[in-house]
């Protein structure tokens, strides 16, 4: 064979190898698509996307803002420069540099007059002026001024501001019902709130008050997490003593060797000794094997847990009695929420079931956790999109 023949021919392979991979690159753009017994992909494609919330999700196409409906139809128009989800009813938007907010019929509830805003919470929402903050209702009413450094949602009708250097907080009236002479503190839960002393760090002490502003259980422990199904875990002194439960009284009910503890969820609470990770019921007894990581059990009666691997971690998730339903072959996992889990394989996404089925194949660069719409966020590349449970 003559070297121009060859050359010809060579030349030829190539120009037909480059034309293939450029068909199946281009024919590979775009989000991938599912639509099985298990799930099916909503229709669209957006340049960004938010999570649904109250049966709308906030979605980008051409550098604006609109919403869509759980059906993937868009029913608000993509006319905001801004979106968030939507919260009791109403969604902040933005328009030429200015936060509002709109119903979801679309219609402007509050004008456009906030350099920032933020969801509503039991009937407040956080906005900004300049460095601070303050509230406002659903009528756009400033219920307090914008004097505050730092501003929490509200929770059990409370909420953390920041005045100054120290940490007090508000009730839904904007009045205060603390001196503001804590450090950051924890959101009301079951009632109580945990607030830290505005200390040093060697002398900081944690004791909890109620939603109106009195101490229930004096500053006693250096550390304490937030009450759940009625116990709170607590460590007395800073990083040599273990972590303990107690009740709403102070007592010590749930006495461990942990060198950290989480708040009780479906009846389990993550702990870690010298072990690794594992889970105790509301006795304090072990109710799983110990973990390279744990995460808290989930409404969906599941928890994530993982070992570690020689390139990293493998997830699979276990129920309330400590078995492995899910295996633990994954090398990324999100938590079960609402019939399904996102899991990764060499970098790509999926989603399986409680019993651990795979309910389709690995085919997202990134995926969420399931809504209560039952609907997930997906990615491939710079395509967003949606994928439903059936």
């Amino acid at each position: 064979m003559s070297k121009k023949r060859f050359f010809i021919i060579a030349g030829t392979a190539l120009a037909v190898l480059l034309a293939l991979i450029l068909w199946y690159t281009i024919s590979n753009i775009g989000l991938k698509t599912v639509d099985n017994e298990y799930l099916h992909t909503l229709p669209g494609s957006w340049d960004a996307t938010k999570d649904f919330s109250e049966g709308l999700a906030a979605v980008k196409v051409e550098g604006k803002w609109g919403y869509i409906n759980t059906e993937g139809t868009m029913v608000i128009e993509a006319i905001y420069d801004g979106a968030n989800r939507f919260s009791e009813g109403l969604a902040a938007v933005s328009k030429n540099g200015r936060w509002g907010y709109i119903d979801k019929n679309g219609e402007t509830v509050i004008a456009f007059q906030y350099e920032s805003t933020y969801a509503f919470s039991e009937g407040l929402a956080v906005y900004s002026e300049g460095l601070y903050y303050g509230y406002i209702d659903k009528t756009g009413n400033k219920v307090t001024p914008a004097i505050y450094s730092e501003a929490s949602s509200f929770s059990g009708g409370v909420a953390c501001v920041k005045k100054d250097s120290s940490y007090g907080f508000l009730n839904q009236a904007g009045a205060a019902i603390t001196e503001f002479s804590y450090g950051i503190s924890a959101k009301a839960s079951e009632g109580l709130i945990a607030v830290f002393s505005d200390a040093g760090l060697e002398s900081l002490k944690t004791g909890y008050i109620d939603t109106d502003g009195r101490v229930v259980l004096e500053p006693t422990w250096y550390d304490a997490r937030s009450f759940s199904q009625g116990l709170a875990a607590v460590q007395a002194e800073a990083f040599t003593s273990p972590w303990n439960y107690i009740d709403k009284t102070g007592t010590v009910v749930i006495k461990g060797e942990w060198d950290e503890a989480e708040g009780f969820s479906q009846d389990r609470a993550v702990v870690h000794d010298k072990t690794g990770y594992y889970f105790i019921d509301l006795t304090g007894a072990k109710a799983s094997n110990a973990y390279a990581k744990a995460f808290s059990f989930t409404a969906g009666g599941l928890a994530r847990v993982a070992v570690a691997n020689t390139v990293g971690w493998s997830f699979g998730f276990i129920n309330s009695a400590g078995e492995e339903v899910i295996a633990l072959k994954y090398s990324n996992a999100r938590d079960y929420h609402n019939g399904a889990a996102a899991v990764a394989q060499n970098g790509d996404w999926a989603f399986v079931s409680a019993d651990g089925t795979e309910m389709c194949d690995f085919l997202w660069d990134d995926a969420g956790d399931f809504t209560e719409d039952g609907i997930a966020r997906v990615r491939n590349g710079e395509y967003y999109g949606f994928v439903k449970l059936k």
